[in-house]
């Protein structure tokens, strides 16, 4: 598929290269009646039959203009200029005979009044194209204010959130990574989730979605990039902002957030502190047959798992930036913070063999401690008008010690009635980071830079039998003890070439060198030595067809390396049969991306084709160390295609009515072979999503938004469609004193995830099961109300996001 990709593109990239020799140019002169000069006037060649425009330019302070490379044809000139009468010159034509058009002299004519004052409102779409995907700008919707970053995420085409681990897929892929200002965040998919949920959308400026993403960004991420940008703004003063929230669904919800922000010209200062508490509820219901040698071998099945878990999460962000000269900004930032997780759960259920019959009960407890602290420093300096340079260092630490202890009645397996799990990690990375950027003229513009990355991880991880009054493990396969290096060297070029008005060709490549190894481990299957050296091109074609129109062919290609949770070496305890863990093992994907937009005024149409080789599988059914015993773990399959169409349709129903629909779907085939038999699945699945936003008086607005995710298949099993609503309403109080927001999450209570494994093919284990999550909002919808104010000089935080760590966090 690369080959052909390129292919396709040298041939397009010729055929407008080739055009250029069946082209003509158009010049002249513009002037009023002294013989004045009427400088940066803009003149448009629009096509004689249907106005269409075909080029456009500006004349320079002598009043001349030219255009090139216009196709043969018919044409007519038209000329705007602020202060003059409009201009449309009679029908010229453009040929082999007369390649070169002369206007001459083309006189103005002075308006007779002239406008007393002029003011500009521009209004950004919700939702609008860009280079490598869509730009989505919160700041249009009537609920961004007082809103979280990840109620916005979740509402944005494409995007959903699993409310069973908070993961984020992209266009029904599940490789996507979520940066903050250009970084990527490396932090294991609930504390992402926390971390959006704690920052206001007030502080947003945009968020890309970047299906395609250019040689500038790091290629990790096979489905893609979403890139939260933040409002960032020059005006001195203090200022700040607070909000909190409470809820209920099946547990108490609280949060709360205040920052503080200065910037006294030479110096901004800023600070946050976020609090986060969420006692959540989660049932699981699995049906089904299996082969579990471990206890006696077929057994029929039915199995229940009730979670109640607590979690609190506490963060600190802080900062400074300094002007030490006109060209050269330092800076520096630290972000902390620390969270907990109780886990209490009962597990309970019955295994039915074929001459016997086993009850299963169990309690699951424990706490788990997180930690992670993130120092970074920064350098931007402008070397001319024209060339720029940035210089990120930074350190990032994770910790995660989770004990678990299990209290159960069943003893006719490998693990005792009285267990207990440890599963303890960290992660050291640092990174440097080097851009320049250097504008060689108007048409011509280049970006290139150089990044390190290394990064040490260590785990330990084992489950463990009381055995009278002696904690004793329970065997291989079950503990490891495992540390791993991973280095990272990265350089990237990308040109951005104006062909012409109409025109523009982004080219670029990112070569990427990685290399993998094991420092120690337990498991001799852990042990891992390889490495990985690869150019990953991009290159996007740009063609505005009119001032409303434009169309754009690209391909990419990516890299989507396993996450450090992937990765780890962890044992953790599932049930009497079953445990979870990680795979050393694992292969990056790869990714193939070829893709066809086009957009007409607000409406958004792409075609997106991509092919993965080794995508990875999350949770498959595995055999491994200890015999009989089943191992949840992840995989990759042999590679996977997809042909993706989306479609984003905003409508303007009145003023105080408007909509917005969007649509993806497509065709996707994948193939697996580390079954007992060969498994090759083709199948169709689509999703739609909507907005509906009411604002009836100045004070009030009312948002009514959802999703309906379509059957799909993954690995051997199928999962069943899924639709979700939700209803927020919003009161803005008078003399700016805030605003209160009620928010109902999953108003029909349909956070059902149905799963049926063993669907396809026989797995290792002959599974044959339903599952079915219900998420908490499926008991009851979550309730949340919130309040929201800005005080001081309105001004944002002033702060460099631009952290080369953050481009290391995601992968936990």
């Amino acid at each position: 598929m690369p080959s052909l990709g390129m292919k396709m593109l040298r041939l397009i990239l010729c055929a407008l290269l080739l055009s250029t020799f069946a082209q003509g140019q158009v010049g002249g002169r513009l002037v009023i009646a002294d013989s004045s000069a009427v400088p940066y006037a803009s003149v448009l060649l629009v096509k004689s039959t249907d106005s269409m425009l075909v080029r456009s330019a500006l004349s320079d302070k002598k009043g001349n203009f030219s255009m090139a490379a216009a196709p043969y044809g018919t044409y007519l000139i038209k000329i705007i200029s602020m202060g003059y009468i409009p201009y449309t010159s009679p029908t010229i034509v453009i040929d082999s005979a007369q390649r070169f058009y002369d206007a001459g002299t083309i006189m103005l004519k002075v308006a007779n009044h002239q406008l007393s004052e002029v003011v500009i409102r521009s209004t950004k779409p919700l939702i609008a194209q860009q280079l490598g995907g869509l730009v989505v700008n919160p700041q249009n919707s009537l609920m961004t204010r007082g809103s979280s970053v990840l109620q916005v995420l979740s509402r944005s085409p494409g995007v959903v959130i699993n409310a069973q681990n908070n993961a984020i897929s992209l266009n029904g892929k599940s490789g996507v990574m979520v940066m903050l200002d250009g970084k990527l965040l490396r932090l294991p998919a609930d504390h992402v989730a926390t971390l959006l949920q704690d920052m206001r959308a007030d502080d947003i400026d945009k968020i890309e979605l970047l299906t395609t993403p250019p040689a500038k960004y790091d290629a990790d991420g096979n489905a893609g990039l979403i890139n939260i940008i933040t409002q960032k703004s020059k005006q001195p003063g203090t200022s700040g902002s607070l909000t909190a929230s409470a809820g209920y669904g099946r547990g108490e919800k609280a949060s709360a957030n205040i920052s503080l922000n200065h910037n006294s010209g030479k110096l901004s200062l800023h600070a946050s502190y976020s609090y986060n508490r969420d006692r959540s509820y989660g049932l699981l219901l699995a049906k089904g047959t299996e082969n579990a040698p471990i206890i006696g071998g077929q057994t029929t099945l039915d199995y229940h798992s009730q979670s109640k878990p607590l979690s609190n999460y506490n963060s600190f962000s802080g900062g400074f930036g300094y002007r030490a000269s006109d060209r050269t900004m330092i800076g520096g930032n630290i972000d902390y913070s620390i969270g907990t997780y109780q886990n209490n759960s009962h597990n309970f259920g019955s295994y039915a063999l074929t001459d016997s019959s086993l009850n299963y009960s169990s309690f699951i407890t424990g706490t788990s401690h997180t930690y992670y602290f993130h120092p970074s420093v920064y350098l931007e300096h402008a070397i001319s008008k024209y060339q720029k340079l940035n210089l990120d260092l930074d350190y990032f630490d994770h910790t995660s010690n989770s004990p678990t202890q299990v209290q159960s009645n069943f003893s006719d397996s490998l693990f005792k009635p009285t267990q207990r799990n440890l599963a303890n990690s960290n992660i050291k990375v640092g990174v440097a980071a080097l851009d320049y950027s250097n504008s060689f003229s108007k048409q011509l513009k280049l970006e290139s830079g150089l990044k390190g990355t290394y990064t040490y991880t260590q785990s330990v991880a084992g489950i463990e039998n009381l055995v009278g009054a002696e904690w004793v493990p329970v065997g291989a396969g079950t503990s490891n003890d495992l540390a791993t290096r991973e280095a990272i060297g990265a350089a990237y070029v990308d040109l951005n070439w104006q062909l012409d008005s109409l025109t523009t060709v982004f080219g670029g490549a990112r070569f990427e060198y990685s290399r993998n190894t094991t420092a120690h481990s337990l498991n001799a299957q852990y042990f891992v030595d390889r490495s990985l050296g690869k150019l990953f091109p991009s290159v996007f074609i740009t063609r505005k067809l009119n001032p409303t129109d434009e169309l754009q062919l690209s391909y990419t290609e990516r890299i989507s390396r396993p996450s450090f949770a992937d990765l780890a070496s962890y044992v953790a305890y599932n049930d009497p049969v079953s445990v979870f863990t990680g795979n050393p093992a694992l292969k990056p994907t790869i990714t193939d991306n070829l893709k066809l937009a086009y957009n007409t005024h607000d409406f958004l149409f792409s075609l997106l084709y991509s092919r993965d080789t080794n995508p990875i599988l999350g949770t498959q059914v595995m055999p491994g160390p200890t015999s009989g015993l089943i191992y949840l773990t992840p995989e990759n399959a042999d590679w996977q295609n997809n042909l993706v169409l989306q479609t984003t349709i905003p409508v303007k129903a009145t003023n105080w009515w408007r909509m917005n629909y969007g649509f993806i779907g497509g065709y996707h085939q994948y193939k697996i072979s580390y079954y007992s038999e060969l498994l090759q699945k083709s199948y169709y699945s689509y999703s739609f999503n909507f907005t509906e936003s009411f604002k009836p008086t100045a004070h009030y607005a009312i948002e009514l938004s959802g999703y309906y995710n379509s059957p799909s298949y993954s690995g051997d099993s199928r999962s069943n469609g899924i639709a979700i609503f939700n209803l927020d309403v919003k009161k803005e109080l008078s003399n700016q004193n805030g605003s209160f927001k009620l928010s109902i999450s999953d108003l029909f209570r349909g956070a059902s995830y149905q799963n049926h494994i063993g669907q396809l093919v026989t797995d290792n284990f002959n599974s044959n099961v339903e599952t079915n999550y219900q998420a908490e909002s499926h008991n009851f919808p979550i309730i949340k109300l919130s309040y929201s104010r800005s005080f001081g000089s309105n001004t944002k935080k002033a702060q460099h996001n631009n952290s080369g760590t953050k481009a290391e966090q995601n992968r936990l």
